[in-house]
């Protein structure tokens, strides 16, 4: 019961941590979907209000959009390489395949004890069949027994 108990705490804590990793790459992910959008809202108005004057109503447009979508590249990058707490997940696995090897060597002993039990009770059957197929001569052999002697007493009164 402890080995089950130990294979369901890790299991647990295996989905713990991909929970706290898929949930930081979701929010990396919208991080940079909130870049993407702002690129393309900057590429339409802060190009034109900011840096217009400076460079040019084009050039302006471009390096707004260019630097936000250089900001969405990076988190999309930090998101995909994302692995909080890979160290816990490994104990975490190498504790769960233990348990389960635990638990295997566990049911395979109890299969032999089952076997061997088994082996014996059908020992067991034969032996008493063969002690059935014997009672059947004994009583023959010591009725006849008997009625011999019974022979033998009549004879001598």
């Amino acid at each position: 019961m402890q080995k089950l108990r130990i294979l369901a705490r890790a299991e647990l804590a295996l989905a713990r941590i991909k929970a706290q990793r898929t949930g930081f790459q979701v929010a990396l992910f919208v991080v940079a979907v909130l870049f993407l959008f702002s690129s393309l809202i900057l590429l339409n108005l802060a190009g034109y209000n900011a840096l217009v004057p400076r460079f040019g109503a084009a050039v302006a447009a471009l390096l707004v959009a260019a630097a936000n979508m250089l900001l969405a590249a990076i988190a999309v990058t930090i998101a995909l390489k994302a692995r909080p707490g890979s160290a816990d997940e490994e104990l975490a696995q190498q504790i769960r395949d233990m348990a389960s090897e635990e638990i295997k060597k566990d049911v395979d002993e109890i299969r032999d004890e089952i076997q061997r039990v088994s082996d014996e009770i059908a020992g067991v059957r034969a032996g008493l069949a063969s002690v059935r197929k014997a009672v059947p001569t004994g009583v023959r052999s010591v009725i006849g027994l008997a009625d011999s002697v019974r022979k033998g007493l009549d004879d001598l009164s």
